[in-house]
């Protein structure tokens, strides 16, 4: 799995119990980065952002290093976040989602505002299940029904081949560092567990219109349409945020477009 430079240290859930190992990295505001159903993976962008800010990562409950089974709810893992930013942020802080992570971010700012500066959303693909389409089912119900039949690693994989797959038809994967790939195939049983989660049907239009924290959503150019379109509308669910696309991007964002994010990062501290 991909570190950057930082102290590690195991977390204990107040809730549940689950040691979720964290890295933190850097001083000053705390910036709390909530990986999607992947793998913990940022490339340099935690320590570009630890340059002005106290990064902060962690590897989800089923992912990565962190204790217990992997989850097929949302909500635990928003629990998880916002006891971790009381016991390790301690300060208002900005939330960088990635995928279903930036779903997991909008839940901690709708249920506990107080503890959310801020929202850096990269892709997050919001009531995508709410509008299905032929794409959609072939990536995500064929995926837990090769995980049902042939095991969980098997249907985490397939998806991973179909999430990161562009427009063009190439897959993102193919041409990501060794160590991005590695962690994501190490994870395929979390990640085909996920996929029964949903992508924030639990969050409703009237809560996440009531946010007011400066928010920021990103998307690739050449991410699939879904993923576009489950950005753009979190976008507009929510007053004032703002969405950029940034054309040479995929759904790796936080790789492709490290110092981009982490520009935005910074503007929001500053604001």
């Amino acid at each position: 799995m991909m570190r950057q430079a930082g102290s590690i240290e195991n977390f204990a859930n107040g809730a549940s119990g689950a040691l979720l190992p964290c890295q933190v990295s850097g001083q000053g505001h705390p910036v709390l980065f909530v990986h999607g159903t992947a793998a913990s993976v940022w490339g340099d962008l935690p320590a570009l952002v630890a340059r002005f800010a106290r990064a902060i990562t962690y590897d989800r409950r089923g992912f990565g290093r962190a204790a217990g089974p992997a989850l097929t709810r949302l909500s635990p893992h928003a629990e998880d976040a916002a006891v971790l930013l009381e016991q390790v942020a301690r300060a208002p802080t900005v939330l960088v989602g990635w995928s279903v992570g930036g779903v997991i971010a909008l839940e901690v700012a709708t249920r506990w505002p107080q503890r959310v500066a801020g929202l850096v959303l990269l892709e997050p693909p919001l009531h995508a299940k709410r509008h299905p389409d032929a794409n959609l089912f072939n990536g995500v119900v064929l995926s837990i029904a090769l995980g049902a039949l042939a095991g969980l690693p098997r249907g985490g994989r397939r998806f991973s081949r179909w999430v990161f797959r562009e427009s063009d038809g190439r897959c993102s994967l193919d041409r990501a560092p060794p160590a991005v790939r590695m962690a994501i195939d190490a994870n395929a049983a979390a990640v085909c567990a996920e996929l029964r989660g949903g992508t924030g049907e639990h969050l409703s239009s009237a809560a996440l219109a009531a946010l007011r924290v400066p928010t920021a959503v990103f998307a690739g150019g050449r991410s699939q349409a879904f993923l576009r379109t489950g950005a753009r509308r979190a976008a507009q669910a929510m007053p004032g945020a703002e969405y950029v696309e940034l054309p040479d991007a995929n759904h790796l964002l936080q790789i492709d477009a490290a110092a981009t994010i982490a520009q935005a990062v910074q503007r929001m501290l500053q604001e």
